[in-house]
């Protein structure tokens, strides 16, 4: 899946050098972006994303849910064949920590999403 590369920070990627934009086929961006989309913050797929507001960033969410949702996003991923390991944080000021471990091509992909709201 080709893609626009974007930084660790989530901007999009500019050579400095050249001042050009880079495609990326980075099966490891795709599952960052998925991670990160708040359902219905994309006009062209409202239903797709993450419910954060409605299910995760609340008081007392269903951790289970939780789980359920990101490894569903992980999966949704086309390359993605299985999610091995996940973790989802909420600290008391509803900041979120994700670790994932995925199998991508029988390689083993690790990854950290924080989304601070």
């Amino acid at each position: 899946m080709k893609d626009l590369l974007i930084t660790r920070s989530g901007d999009l990627y500019i050579d400095p050098a050249t001042g050009d934009i880079k495609i990326t086929d980075s099966v490891e961006q795709a599952i960052q972006i998925r991670l990160r989309w708040f359902i219905e913050e994309w006009r062209l797929g409202p239903r797709k994303g993450i419910p954060y507001w409605e299910e995760v960033l609340i008081k007392n969410p269903n951790k289970l849910r939780i789980r359920q949702l990101f490894r569903e996003a992980i999966l949704s991923v086309e390359e993605v064949e299985e999610v091995e390991d996940l973790t989802a944080t909420l600290t008391p000021d509803r900041k979120l920590n994700v670790t994932y471990s995925a199998i991508v091509r029988e390689k083993l992909i690790n990854g950290e999403v924080v989304v601070d709201a």
